[in-house]
């Protein structure tokens, strides 16, 4: 049987093709190409169990990684991709951030004014609370309590349509500490973002979201986790039960903290929120430089049994800011909900930014995502001339 000659178009198709596949990622540095970054993330999935890894890479302000690897959900076997729909759990936080920020800079929000000019129905306290201790987790507002969300988990199977019934939870207990005086992480506290934005915008808490961040930024598919809605290339977190068998994390509803936790986006989105932010698409450069300024430093975690305890990073306004191995100072968070472990890292000076989602409990994303990062960052010079 004579073989079908192949076009000049055809040979010109997949030269291109195998061009693009084993070309460099980021020319100058590291020489990886998209094929290593993808047997990287194979490599961590076999080395976590994770069902996926979904992975996206900017340098300069444009994208040029958005993958995955494994499986978004179990059920269909669903590819994981850079557009699969995850629960990003606390890295919701960061865009209620930058949404009061925004707010800040239009001189509508008073990052030292009492919690309550804003949110008049969270009762006062022995100290005063300000909006700047909240956003720096120091405000004494507790975090989860052990058993809160127990076996029955009744508190995260209530749905909550408005703000001012879902911090009934914590609103009335008492504070860990004077605000100030120590470090406590507290999505609690952070979730009183949701009503300071609804309270002075007058607008509902997602659209002001959808308006003003998502889509400046580009980010068209992410929205709250609201449990009725239809969610396209959604994907599914898992955990392991005590025979170490893969299975689907109890039901939720996070309509209690969409401020705190309760945001669905993609790596990809996530990728673009940081392009955004390091263009001047949300904030101001004086904004933005405000936002990411360290707060607190050291980080001294309340500890209820004895001496507070050191952290290893550096308290912006919610935003965590650390230094690598290179003296490379790079802005990030991390989150963990529903199965799913997430992280996003940006060095802005270098105009790098990373997201990674993995749908496994327990993970590592921030050993795997610093790993990556340094693949696309230039060379420090540490002083060797060489003979």
């Amino acid at each position: 049987m004579r073989q079908k000659k192949q076009s000049p178009k055809s040979n010109t198709f997949v030269f291109l093709f195998l061009l693009l596949l084993f070309s460099p990622l980021s020319a100058g540095f590291a020489q990886v190409n998209s094929q290593q970054i993808k047997d990287y993330l194979q490599r961590i999935r076999s080395e976590s169990g994770a069902p996926g890894i979904s992975l996206a890479i900017a340098r300069e302000g444009k994208i040029i990684f958005s993958d995955g690897t494994g499986y978004a959900e179990l059920d269909n076997l669903t590819p994981a991709a850079g557009t699969t729909v995850h629960n990003i759990a606390s890295i919701s936080k960061t865009n209620a951030a930058v949404a009061i920020m925004q707010l800040v800079e239009q001189g509508k929000v008073d990052l030292d004014a009492p919690i309550q000019k804003y949110v008049p129905y969270f009762p006062k306290k022995k100290w005063k609370i300000t909006l700047r201790s909240i956003l720096t987790h120091t405000s004494g507002i507790r975090h989860y309590r052990k058993g809160e969300f127990g076996e029955q988990r009744y508190k995260e199977k209530i749905h909550y349509d408005h703000f001012k019934d879902a911090i009934n939870i914590f609103k009335n207990d008492t504070l860990l500490f004077k605000p100030g005086s120590y470090w406590f992480y507290s999505s609690h506290a952070a979730n009183l973002m949701e009503g300071v934005i609804e309270t002075v915008t007058g607008m509902k808490f997602e659209d002001y979201l959808k308006k003003y961040i998502w889509e400046p930024a580009g980010m068209l598919s992410t929205q709250f986790d609201v449990p009725e809605r239809i969610v396209h290339n959604r994907g599914k977190g898992y955990i392991r039960n005590k025979q170490g068998i893969l299975i689907n994390t109890p039901y939720v509803d996070v309509s209690y903290k969409y401020a705190g936790g309760g945001i669905i986006s993609t790596v990809e989105d996530l990728v673009h929120f940081g392009i955004a932010l390091n263009h001047g698409k949300l904030l101001k450069p004086e904004t933005l430089a405000k936002m990411y300024e360290v707060q607190v430093d050291p980080v001294m975690k309340f500890n209820p049994k004895g001496r507070p305890i050191k952290q290893n990073h550096k308290q912006a306004l919610i935003w965590f800011i650390r230094t690598d191995a290179q003296g490379r100072k790079f802005i990030s968070h991390t989150g963990t909900v529903k199965g799913c472990r997430s992280y996003f890292l940006n060095y802005p000076e270098q105009d790098l930014v990373i997201a990674l989602i993995t749908n496994i409990l327990p993970f590592d994303p921030v050993k795997y995502g610093n790993a990556i990062a340094q693949l696309f960052l230039p060379p420090v010079n540490l002083g060797y001339k060489g003979k």
